[in-house]
Protein backbone atom coordinates (compact mmCIF):
# COMPACT_ATOMS: atom_id res chain seq x y z
CA UNK A 1 0.00 0.00 0.00
CA UNK A 2 2.70 2.21 0.58
CA UNK A 3 4.64 1.52 -2.78
CA UNK A 4 1.09 2.48 -4.20
CA UNK A 5 0.61 5.72 -2.42
CA UNK A 6 3.78 6.60 -3.41
CA UNK A 7 3.33 6.16 -6.77
CA UNK A 8 0.10 7.87 -6.89
CA UNK A 9 2.08 11.00 -5.05
CA UNK A 10 4.10 10.99 -8.52
CA UNK A 11 1.02 11.64 -10.49
CA UNK A 12 -0.18 13.89 -7.99
CA UNK A 13 -2.71 12.00 -7.03
CA UNK A 14 -3.86 11.50 -3.01
CA UNK A 15 -5.32 8.08 -2.76
CA UNK A 16 -6.06 8.76 1.01
CA UNK A 17 -8.68 11.20 0.24
CA UNK A 18 -9.85 8.90 -2.52
CA UNK A 19 -10.18 5.82 -0.23
CA UNK A 20 -11.95 8.13 2.43
CA UNK A 21 -14.96 8.81 -0.56
CA UNK A 22 -15.22 4.88 -1.82
CA UNK A 23 -18.87 4.42 -0.10
CA UNK A 24 -18.10 0.81 0.92
CA UNK A 25 -16.53 0.52 4.65
CA UNK A 26 -12.70 -0.06 4.52
CA UNK A 27 -10.28 -0.07 7.82
CA UNK A 28 -7.11 -1.27 8.85
CA UNK A 29 -5.70 -3.39 11.30
CA UNK A 30 -2.17 -3.85 13.43
CA UNK A 31 -1.03 -7.07 14.12
CA UNK A 32 -2.78 -6.58 18.10
CA UNK A 33 -6.56 -6.23 16.13
CA UNK A 34 -6.37 -2.34 16.69
CA UNK A 35 -8.27 -0.27 14.20
CA UNK A 36 -5.36 2.29 12.64
CA UNK A 37 -7.61 3.62 9.97
CA UNK A 38 -10.83 3.93 8.85
CA UNK A 39 -12.44 5.75 5.94
CA UNK A 40 -15.54 7.93 5.92
CA UNK A 41 -17.97 4.75 5.31
CA UNK A 42 -17.26 2.84 7.75
CA UNK A 43 -16.99 5.94 10.54
CA UNK A 44 -20.55 5.87 9.97
CA UNK A 45 -20.98 2.70 10.64
CA UNK A 46 -18.73 2.34 13.71
CA UNK A 47 -18.05 5.86 15.18
CA UNK A 48 -14.89 6.57 17.16
CA UNK A 49 -13.45 3.03 15.77
CA UNK A 50 -9.42 4.38 15.63
CA UNK A 51 -7.73 3.00 18.45
CA UNK A 52 -10.04 0.56 19.34
CA UNK A 53 -10.05 -3.26 19.17
CA UNK A 54 -11.90 -4.66 16.34
CA UNK A 55 -13.83 -7.08 18.26
CA UNK A 56 -15.30 -4.14 20.01
CA UNK A 57 -17.09 -3.38 16.86
CA UNK A 58 -18.71 -7.57 16.54
CA UNK A 59 -21.77 -8.96 18.08
CA UNK A 60 -21.20 -10.53 20.85
CA UNK A 61 -21.73 -14.13 19.55
CA UNK A 62 -18.85 -13.16 17.03
CA UNK A 63 -15.64 -11.91 18.89
CA UNK A 64 -14.75 -15.76 19.67
CA UNK A 65 -14.38 -17.19 16.36
CA UNK A 66 -13.10 -13.77 15.21
CA UNK A 67 -10.08 -13.72 17.77
CA UNK A 68 -9.19 -17.42 16.82
CA UNK A 69 -9.31 -16.96 13.39
CA UNK A 70 -7.59 -13.34 13.35
CA UNK A 71 -4.69 -14.55 15.25
CA UNK A 72 -4.23 -17.38 12.92
CA UNK A 73 -4.13 -15.40 10.18
CA UNK A 74 -1.72 -12.87 11.41
CA UNK A 75 0.55 -16.11 12.16
CA UNK A 76 0.25 -16.98 8.50
CA UNK A 77 -1.33 -19.93 9.63
CA UNK A 78 -4.59 -19.38 8.07
CA UNK A 79 -5.89 -17.95 4.48
CA UNK A 80 -7.49 -14.32 3.79
CA UNK A 81 -10.59 -15.60 2.67
CA UNK A 82 -14.27 -13.98 2.07
CA UNK A 83 -16.33 -14.12 5.41
CA UNK A 84 -20.00 -13.00 6.63
CA UNK A 85 -19.79 -11.26 10.16
CA UNK A 86 -22.21 -9.33 11.83
CA UNK A 87 -20.85 -6.16 13.55
CA UNK A 88 -22.93 -3.69 15.95
CA UNK A 89 -24.86 -0.13 14.93
CA UNK A 90 -24.03 2.72 17.00
CA UNK A 91 -27.74 3.05 17.91
CA UNK A 92 -28.26 -0.32 18.66
CA UNK A 93 -28.36 -3.65 16.65
CA UNK A 94 -26.69 -5.67 14.48
CA UNK A 95 -25.89 -5.55 10.62
CA UNK A 96 -24.50 -7.99 8.82
CA UNK A 97 -22.02 -7.91 6.32
CA UNK A 98 -19.33 -9.63 3.80
CA UNK A 99 -15.36 -8.75 4.64
CA UNK A 100 -12.37 -9.34 2.10
CA UNK A 101 -9.37 -8.86 3.87
CA UNK A 102 -5.58 -9.10 2.91
CA UNK A 103 -2.55 -9.35 4.66
CA UNK A 104 -0.14 -6.05 5.03
CA UNK A 105 3.10 -7.12 4.70
CA UNK A 106 6.67 -5.73 5.59
CA UNK A 107 9.17 -8.18 3.92
CA UNK A 108 8.04 -11.54 4.74
CA UNK A 109 6.18 -10.57 7.93
CA UNK A 110 2.29 -9.78 8.36
CA UNK A 111 2.20 -6.60 10.28
CA UNK A 112 -1.46 -5.52 9.72
CA UNK A 113 -4.88 -6.44 7.76
CA UNK A 114 -6.67 -3.99 4.95
CA UNK A 115 -10.38 -5.15 5.02
CA UNK A 116 -13.89 -3.75 2.71
CA UNK A 117 -16.96 -4.50 3.93
CA UNK A 118 -20.14 -4.84 1.94
CA UNK A 119 -24.02 -5.68 2.47
CA UNK A 120 -24.72 -9.08 2.98
CA UNK A 121 -26.27 -10.67 0.14
CA UNK A 122 -28.97 -12.90 1.49
CA UNK A 123 -30.76 -15.70 -0.16
CA UNK A 124 -33.11 -14.53 -2.22
CA UNK A 125 -34.69 -17.77 -2.36
CA UNK A 126 -34.51 -18.36 1.30
CA UNK A 127 -37.74 -16.15 2.72
CA UNK A 128 -40.30 -14.14 0.95
CA UNK A 129 -40.15 -10.32 1.28
CA UNK A 130 -41.36 -8.45 4.07
CA UNK A 131 -45.29 -7.78 3.84
CA UNK A 132 -44.23 -4.13 5.15
CA UNK A 133 -42.14 -3.04 2.49
CA UNK A 134 -41.90 0.87 1.79
CA UNK A 135 -43.11 2.79 -1.32
CA UNK A 136 -40.68 4.73 -2.97
CA UNK A 137 -40.60 7.15 -5.25
CA UNK A 138 -39.23 6.73 -8.95
CA UNK A 139 -36.80 8.65 -7.69
CA UNK A 140 -36.21 7.01 -4.31
CA UNK A 141 -35.86 3.95 -6.76
CA UNK A 142 -33.72 5.10 -8.76
CA UNK A 143 -31.11 6.44 -5.83
CA UNK A 144 -31.46 3.29 -4.20
CA UNK A 145 -30.13 1.47 -7.17
CA UNK A 146 -27.25 3.60 -7.61
CA UNK A 147 -26.61 3.01 -3.48
CA UNK A 148 -27.03 -0.84 -4.64
CA UNK A 149 -24.00 -0.55 -7.40
CA UNK A 150 -21.69 1.20 -4.96
CA UNK A 151 -21.98 4.62 -6.66
CA UNK A 152 -20.38 8.38 -4.94
CA UNK A 153 -22.89 11.00 -4.47
CA UNK A 154 -20.64 13.08 -6.98
CA UNK A 155 -21.16 9.91 -9.52
CA UNK A 156 -25.03 9.67 -8.57
CA UNK A 157 -24.97 13.60 -9.46
CA UNK A 158 -23.54 13.30 -13.04
CA UNK A 159 -25.62 10.24 -13.70
CA UNK A 160 -28.94 12.05 -12.80
CA UNK A 161 -27.15 15.67 -13.95
CA UNK A 162 -28.34 16.93 -10.35
CA UNK A 163 -25.74 18.95 -8.07
CA UNK A 164 -24.28 16.95 -5.71
CA UNK A 165 -26.44 18.72 -2.43
CA UNK A 166 -30.02 17.66 -4.03
CA UNK A 167 -28.58 14.23 -4.32
CA UNK A 168 -27.78 14.01 -0.89
CA UNK A 169 -31.75 15.18 0.17
CA UNK A 170 -32.42 12.22 -2.20
CA UNK A 171 -30.64 10.00 -0.47
CA UNK A 172 -31.30 11.31 3.22
CA UNK A 173 -35.02 10.49 1.83
CA UNK A 174 -34.54 7.49 0.76
CA UNK A 175 -32.80 6.61 4.13
CA UNK A 176 -35.90 7.44 6.43
CA UNK A 177 -38.25 5.40 3.72
CA UNK A 178 -36.21 2.64 5.00
CA UNK A 179 -35.45 3.31 8.28
CA UNK A 180 -31.98 2.68 7.86
CA UNK A 181 -28.93 4.74 9.59
CA UNK A 182 -26.23 4.21 6.31
CA UNK A 183 -26.08 3.92 3.16
CA UNK A 184 -24.91 0.37 3.83
CA UNK A 185 -27.70 -0.39 5.73
CA UNK A 186 -30.43 0.99 3.43
CA UNK A 187 -28.62 -1.51 0.59
CA UNK A 188 -29.14 -4.42 2.66
CA UNK A 189 -32.39 -3.46 4.02
CA UNK A 190 -33.50 -2.99 0.85
CA UNK A 191 -31.97 -6.55 -0.36
CA UNK A 192 -34.18 -8.05 2.32
CA UNK A 193 -37.23 -6.72 1.60
CA UNK A 194 -36.66 -7.68 -2.83
CA UNK A 195 -36.13 -3.86 -3.29
CA UNK A 196 -32.89 -4.88 -5.02
CA UNK A 197 -32.01 -8.10 -6.77
CA UNK A 198 -28.41 -9.90 -6.58
CA UNK A 199 -26.43 -8.77 -9.68
CA UNK A 200 -26.74 -12.09 -12.49
CA UNK A 201 -22.78 -11.80 -12.79
CA UNK A 202 -20.76 -14.49 -10.86
CA UNK A 203 -18.60 -12.96 -8.00
CA UNK A 204 -15.05 -13.47 -8.06
CA UNK A 205 -13.21 -14.41 -4.53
Amino acid sequence: MVELAEKVAELGGDIHGSLQEVPLPMYVLDRKGVIVWVNDAAEAIVPGAIGRKYTEALAPDQVHSARRIFARRIMGQAPFTDHTTTVRLPEGGRLEVDVSSVPLRKGHQIVGVFGVMRPHEPDLDAAPASPDVPTLTPRQAEVLRMLGSGMTTQQMADRMGLSPETVRNHVKATLGELNAKSRLEAVLTAYRLGLLQRPPASRED
